[in-house]
């Protein structure tokens, strides 16, 4: 059999060894609970052998040791046989039922498992409970030198806590089915805060009240509050009736001087005194028992093969994913991993982070697999688990020093330090700020932790005063500290998400440089359909899950209320992960083509602070004309609600999608082959009525008043609640890493989205105004999709028309009509075929857009492909590479990938790109508006690429000059300023210089200007 060294671990040098004693009959039934309902199915093999307990015990056991490294571990059981108190009372516990029999068959597989292949003691004492068990080795063992960790989710454990012996207790709250119960490390003042009481005076305070859960009586009548002024008058029990005997004496009329003892209490007192009494007996844990056999403290010798095979029997594959991990933290001499994720620490690291950062809230969350006999386990529990990290917290002044000391000599642009913020929200503008990590090697000890903004937990029920704050440095003091490194672009940085970080850091006075790597980012340009999340990339890259942020904080609360430990150790993880990206993401990107590092360096990087400054600074909005506009809405939305009901001849909802479509096809009659069958009737969504519109006169009725019902409530009345307080402004969020693209996209509001082809819909944008005395100052890319495409075919006739001047759209209505001149509706035509081409429109979209038949629309478009046959074969040739290599590519090398079902237009991939047949291809539906799309997605991210390279040069010129003016928005094609009357001139030509030369093509970019008191009038 395969076991690792039996050397006993050792403690670090300095430090006490840590031992961890495990409630076992608490976290055994939490975690048979955890998947069943009142002992009812569970997790199961498939031939039916019960898991639920094995599995939970391990995968909690696993998770709470990530943290703590002990060097020391016995689990406490209760034995099946009756105890001492159950001798001394009849009615201890009788009120509870037996457990299932499936639990004692997986608490027999799990304990076999601890002992076998684990080698972890296990401890029980006849006629005892694990309780006493626990007291008992907790006792001998802080006598003996070791730091003891108590792991229950029983507060009736809470009496074993002694700071000056260094027992503890992790407290598992929130019962059997809570979410995000992680281990709280409780010692004297915690105590204090939960209970209200001392460790000392827990056993009293239950003699007091009574526990109905051990069905111990207690005093009849007495609370928690009242028992806890007895006890704060009184001291113990004792003293409670030898002042209640002394009372007697004094006589009737006698009263108690501290004011305690007085009424009906007096009576409920004396009534029970005996029940107190016994009910102190039956809750005191013992720490002096007899044990059968005193157990080895130290850690043993994981069975790596023997764990292996008894976890494959039970068909907990997760677990045995993780063999290497129990072998890592269980084994007296951990084993060298070559595993990618493990971790060359030590167990006990001189900087100890406390307890680890969760419980197994996967236990209320991720089955290893269903309840159900033979249900395949899901992949969601795979990963091997998340290395061992010693973040050091930085609580004193000198602890501080030597940090930025160490930081100081952190200047190698290939090494740079991670850097992240912990914060009570996700709006940077209302999240207060609660600690900072810093990562600056690759060792788990490279790592710290600086709590600042973290409170107290909520108390419990038994106390009304919050207990003292935590040991953290002041606010003013770290921030002081670190703002000159921060601001140094000679220290280079490394985030996830620097945006986001930049702002809490402006929000707060602070300058934020040197950032050479976000690696969200960063991934987005590897594969902008992929997830960027940190967990995402942690588990997709090293194969392990870090615990999420939800997971750490219970619904309700903010990390400000984590204990800082815990809060520590999920810090640590995001910028250890984030160090460990860097230069992995780095090289993936290479590995892609010099195009995207460039892309990444060059445009993406420098973005990111030029929108937070434009987040930061935000736009003002004119709330009450909004309230105006609200009012006119309300009363067009009545009048054509009326006008529907009055062409439809029927009363009916016009919001109500049902109703309406009731109403069309069944009622009215109108063609349902223009509509599909859902699951409530038929469709009416925008693309079935838009097919309708001329068919009756309601539709466009119910068109226009969806569309104002829309603009109505998404922004005339969301704007005004969307203006922060402190700046009077609304702060859009710029999203850099979301569209496929390459575009940027916006929320808190959606900006992207205000249509402006009707009137209310322009006169929305007449509620954003600049600063006061300013002016607003809109420049727009004048057709530069077009423009693009044109550059990117190298279409001959339409490059001379741009490089002369010539308006392409008269052109283009006057080549397909064979005219000298064509008229404004003519041009028109030439404007929708033109545009229409870039997206992909069809001859049935045409016609309805035009008005023109469907023949004459067959026939422009074939026209069009004469005379421009290159643009034609450019799109087409970017169908053929989605499909060969799977990626098309924007001017500057973004890449957009494309994934196609391998048993389909899958099949193209890796083949030559010309010998593809695509009109077989563009045949297959949604895999046909794929091939759209790749048509399309040069042009558009090449028109993202371009104005994101001109907003990152504009602010540059902005800085350089010195003018009084701001970037505050970019929607589609347009940037949004705001500048003072004196520098509008040289803003308007300084914003139209920089953006038309932003890029060099084969064709010259134009842009449109236009400066007003609003952003309608600046149009």
């Amino acid at each position: 059999m395969a076991r690792t060294s039996v050397t006993a671990a050792t403690a670090p040098t300095g430090t006490k060894p840590l031992l961890l004693l495990i409630d076992g009959h608490s976290l055994a039934f939490r975690s048979f609970y955890a998947f069943s309902k009142g002992g009812e199915g569970g997790l199961s093999t498939a031939a039916g052998v019960p898991t639920s307990v094995t599995y939970g015990f391990l995968k909690a056991l696993l998770d709470h040791c990530k943290g703590l490294a002990p060097q020391g571990l016995v689990v406490a059981f209760d034995t099946a046989e009756p105890t001492f108190r159950h001798d001394a009372d009849a009615a201890y516990k009788a009120h509870r039922d037996e457990a299932p029999e499936a639990f004692f068959e997986d608490l027999a597989n799990l304990q076999r498992i601890l002992q076998e292949n684990l080698d972890i003691p296990l401890c029980m004492a006849p006629g005892y409970e694990a309780d006493d068990v626990l007291g008992t080795l907790a006792s001998r063992a802080a006598s003996d030198g070791w730091r003891v960790r108590i792991l229950s989710g029983d507060r009736d454990l809470f009496q074993l806590v002694d700071d000056q012996r260094d027992i503890a207790v992790l407290y598992m709250g929130g019962g059997p089915y809570a979410k995000n119960a992680g281990p709280v490390e409780i010692r004297r003042e915690g105590v204090i805060a939960r209970l209200g009481v001392t460790p000392e005076e827990v056993v009293d305070l239950k003699a007091l009240t009574g526990d109905s859960s051990d069905n111990i009586p207690g005093v009849k009548g007495v609370g928690p509050k009242t028992a806890i002024n007895l006890l704060k008058a009184f001291e113990h029990l004792d003293g409670v009736y030898a002042a209640l005997e002394a009372l007697e004496q004094a006589g009737p009329k006698a009263k108690d001087p501290r004011g305690v003892l007085k009424g009906a209490l007096i009576g409920r007192l004396q009534d029970d005194r005996e029940n107190a009494f016994r009910s102190r007996m039956l809750a005191e844990i013992l720490v002096d028992i007899p044990l059968p056999e005193s157990p080895r403290l130290q850690l043993g010798a994981v069975d790596t093969e023997g764990l292996r095979a008894s976890l494959e029997a039970l068909e907990l594959s997760s677990l045995v994913r993780q063999v290497d991990r129990f072998a890592q933290l269980f084994s007296a001499e951990p084993p060298v991993s070559s595993s990618a994720n493990s971790s060359g620490s030590q167990p006990g690291s001189a900087t100890e982070a406390g307890p680890p950062a969760t419980a197994p809230s996967e236990l209320a969350e991720h089955s290893e697999h269903s309840a159900e006999p033979g249900a395949p386990a899901p992949d969601s529990d795979s990963d091997p688990g998340p290395p061992l990290l010693h973040p050091e917290l930085i609580t004193t002044p000198e602890a501080l020093a030597a940090l930025m000391q160490r930081l100081e000599g952190c200047r190698d642009p290939a090494a740079p330090v991670a850097f992240d913020t912990e914060t009570t929200a996700l709006n940077p503008f209302q999240a207060e700020l609660v600690g900072i990590g810093l990562a600056w090697g690759e060792e788990p000890g490279a790592l710290a932790y600086i709590p600042i903004g973290h409170h107290p937990p909520a108390a419990d029920d038994l106390l009304s005063e919050p207990p003292p704050a935590p040991e953290q440095l002041p606010l003013d003091q770290v921030l002081t500290a670190l703002a000159p490194w921060l601001a140094s672009p000679a220290h280079p940085k490394t985030l996830q998400n620097a945006k986001y970080d930049r702002l809490v850091l402006l929000r707060h006075g602070l300058e934020l440089q040197g950032v050479v790597m976000d690696t969200l980012l960063a991934d987005y340009l590897r594969d902008a359909n992929a997830k960027h999340g940190l967990e995402v990339l942690a588990e997709r890259n090293f194969g392990f899950t870090p615990t999420s942020y939800a997971e750490l904080v219970p619904k309700g609360t903010t990390i400000a209320a984590v204990p800082i430990s815990a809060a520590a150790q999920y810090c640590a993880m995001d910028v250890h992960v984030t160090r460990r990206l860097t230069p992995l993401l780095r090289t993936q990107l290479e590995q892609l083509g010099p195009a995207l590092l460039q892309l990444l360096e060059q445009v993406e990087l420098p973005l990111e602070p030029v929108l937070a400054l434009m987040e930061a600074t935000g736009i003002r909005i004119d709330t009450a004309y909004l309230q105006e506009l609200s009012a006119k809405l309300a009363a067009t939305l009545q009048r054509l609600e009326a006008e529907a009901r009055a062409a439809a001849a029927v009363d009916f909802n016009l919001a109500s999608p049902k109703q309406l479509g009731e109403l069309l096809f069944d009622t009215l009659g109108l063609d349902r082959k223009k509509s599909r069958k859902t699951k409530t009737g038929w469709s009416t969504d925008a693309a079935v009525l838009e097919k309708l519109e001329d068919d009756h006169p309601v539709v466009p009725l119910v068109l226009e008043h969806r569309t104002l019902s829309k603009l109505r409530s998404t922004y005339v009345d969301a704007l005004p609640a969307l203006v922060e307080p402190e700046t009077g402004r609304v702060h859009t969020d710029f999203n850099q890493a979301v569209t496929a693209t390459g575009r940027l996209s916006s929320s808190n509001p959606n900006l992207q989205n205000i249509p402006i082809r009707t009137e209310f819909s322009r006169r929305i944008r007449k509620a954003f105004l600049p600063q006061e005395g300013w002016s607003l100052v809109s420049a727009d890319y004048s057709q530069i999709e077009l423009r693009i495409l044109t550059h990117l075919s190298g279409e001959e006739v339409l490059i001379e028309a741009y490089r002369n001047g010539d308006d392409v759209h008269a052109l283009t209505a006057r080549l397909l009509l064979e005219k000298e001149s064509v008229s404004p509706e003519e041009r028109r035509l030439g404007k929708t075929i033109n545009f229409g081409v870039i997206y992909g429109m069809g001859a049935q979209r045409f016609a309805r857009e035009t008005g023109v038949s469907q023949a004459e629309a067959k026939d422009f478009l074939s026209r069009y492909r004469q005379r421009y046959p290159r643009v034609f074969a450019f799109l087409e040739l970017q169908e053929r590479l989605a499909l060969s290599r799977g990626y098309v590519e924007t001017i500057l090398g973004r890449r957009r990938p494309f994934q196609f079902d391998p048993g389909g237009l899958g099949r193209h991939l890796g083949k030559d790109p010309l010998s593809i047949d695509l009109e077989v291809a563009r045949r297959g539906g949604m895999e046909a508006q794929q091939l759209r799309a790749a048509a399309n997605a040069p042009i558009q991210g090449s028109s993202a690429d371009i104005i994101k390279l001109a907003m990152v040069q504009l602010h540059r010129r902005l800085q350089e000059t010195a003018l009084p003016a701001r970037l505050l928005l970019q929607v589609h094609d347009e940037l949004v300023l705001e500048a003072a009357p004196e520098a509008l001139d040289a803003v308007v030509t300084l914003t139209r210089e920089t953006m038309e030369q932003a890029v060099s093509l084969s064709v010259p970019l134009l842009v449109e200007t236009g400066v007003g008191p609003n952003w309608m009038e600046a149009k």
